[in-house]
C-alpha cells in the first residue's frame, strides 16, 4: 500500500519506438502547476530498439520518474500492468506517449475526479494544425472527431458528456477501481484493452465522463498511411479477441458481419464484397496499392475519391486483421485441447 508521503497520482506511460515523442511528452509533463512531489510517472518501454529506455533514463524532471523495460515487445496490456503494479498514487492517470498536455492537465483531473465521485475520467485531444495540410491528415483528424462524437452519449454539464465507451489515452481512475476491476487483459495487445476494462468496471456501477477542458495536443505529425493501416490490422485482431470474450454483446456486429468467414445468409453483396476482399487483402497487393496512393495525391485526385481510396485500403488491412485474429483464436483453441 502506498505511504504517507506518496504522490496523489502516477501517470502510466507506455512506449514503443517512438522515443522523440515520449521524450517530449515527459517534457511536457515538468510543466504542472501541480507540484513535482503530487505525481510520479512511470515509463514502460516495450522493447523499443530506438533507444528509449536510455533517453528515458538521461532525463531528469522535477518530478519523480521511473522507467522500466521489457526486453521483447509485450504489448499495451502487459506495459501498464507492469507500471500499475509498480504505482504509489492513490490515482491512475494513463496517458498515450505522443500527448503534449497543458501545465494543469493534472490538477484538472484530480479535480474532475473529485468532482464525480464514482466516475472516470476521459480528457480529449487534438491534432497538430499541420496534419491538416495533407489529405490524409484531413481524413485522419474528421475520422479522430467522429469517434470522439459516436463516444458521446449524452451531456451531463458544460464540456462534460457522458461516454458510451472510455478510450485509455487520456483517463484519469482511483487506484482502488483498478485494483478491484483490472488488471488488463494481457492477450489485448494493441487495442480492446479498455473496452474490456471498462466492461468490468461497468459491472462495477461506474461511470465514464469525457471532459472537454482536459485538452491535449496529439504530437503526431505524420498522417502516415501505412502507418495506420498497419494500426489497423493490429487493431482488427485484438477486435475479434474481443469479440470472442464477450460475445454476448459483440458477437455478430457489424465489423464481424463485414469481415468473418463467408456464409450462405451474407447475401450476394456481403458475399461478393468478401471474395473481392480475399482478393486483394495479399501483402504484394495491397503493397501496391499502397505504393499507388502517393501517386493519385500528387495527381490532385479529388479528395471525395482520395477518402474512398482510403477507406478501401483501410479495409483491406481490417480484413486480413479479423482473419489474423481468428487464427490467433484457432490457435488458442487447439492449444486448450
Amino acid at each position: 500500500m502506498p505511504g504517507s508521503d506518496a504522490p496523489d497520482v502516477s501517470v502510466i506511460v507506455t512506449s514503443r519506438e517512438r522515443r522523440e515523442a515520449l521524450v517530449a511528452t515527459l517534457d511536457a509533463l515538468a510543466t504542472q502547476t501541480a507540484p513535482p512531489s503530487a505525481y510520479e510517472v512511470l515509463v514502460v518501454d516495450d522493447g523499443s530498439t530506438d533507444g528509449t529506455y536510455e533517453a528515458v533514463e538521461r532525463l531528469r524532471p522535477p518530478y519523480a520518474l521511473r522507467v522500466f523495460r521489457h526486453p521483447e515487445q509485450r504489448g499495451v496490456s502487459a506495459g501498464r500492468n507492469t507500471a500499475i503494479a509498480e504505482a504509489k498514487g492513490r490515482v491512475l492517470i494513463l496517458l498515450s506517449d505522443d500527448l503534449l498536455v497543458p501545465p494543469g492537465f493534472v490538477a484538472a483531473h484530480l479535480r474532475a475526479l473529485a468532482s464525480h465521485p464514482g466516475a472516470w475520467i476521459v480528457g480529449g485531444f487534438r491534432q497538430l494544425p499541420s496534419l491538416r495540410e495533407t489529405p490524409f491528415g484531413r481524413y485522419l483528424d474528421d475520422l479522430e472527431e467522429g469517434f470522439t462524437r459516436a463516444r458521446q452519449h449524452a451531456p451531463v454539464g458544460d464540456g462534460l458528456w457522458e461516454l458510451r465507451w472510455p478510450t485509455a489515452r487520456n483517463l484519469s481512475l482511483p487506484r482502488a477501481d483498478f485494483l478491484a476491476t483490472g488488471p488488463f487483459d494481457e492477450r489485448f495487445r494493441s487495442t480492446c484493452e479498455d473496452q474490456d476494462l471498462a466492461i468490468r468496471a461497468r459491472a462495477r456501477g461506474i461511470r465514464f465522463l469525457y471532459d472537454a477542458s482536459i485538452d491535449c495536443l496529439h504530437n503526431d505529425q505524420a498522417g502516415d498511411l501505412v502507418r495506420c493501416c498497419r494500426a489497423q490490422r493490429r487493431g482488427t485482431h485484438d477486435t475479434v479477441l474481443f469479440c470472442a470474450k464477450h460475445p454476448a454483446d459483440h458477437s455478430g456486429s457489424p465489423l464481424e458481419r463485414a469481415n468473418g468467414p463467408l456464409r450462405l445468409r451474407d447475401g450476394p453483396v456481403t458475399i461478393a464484397r468478401k471474395s473481392v476482399a480475399w482478393l486483394l487483402a495479399r501483402d504484394p497487393v495491397m503493397g501496391a496499392l499502397q505504393r499507388v496512393v502517393p501517386l493519385l495525391e500528387r495527381a490532385r485526385l479529388p479528395e471525395r475519391w482520395l477518402r474512398r481510396v482510403y477507406r478501401a485500403l483501410i479495409g483491406l488491412h481490417t480484413f486480413r486483421g479479423w482473419r489474423d485474429g481468428i487464427a490467433t483464436l484457432a490457435r488458442q483453441d487447439g492449444h486448450a485441447r
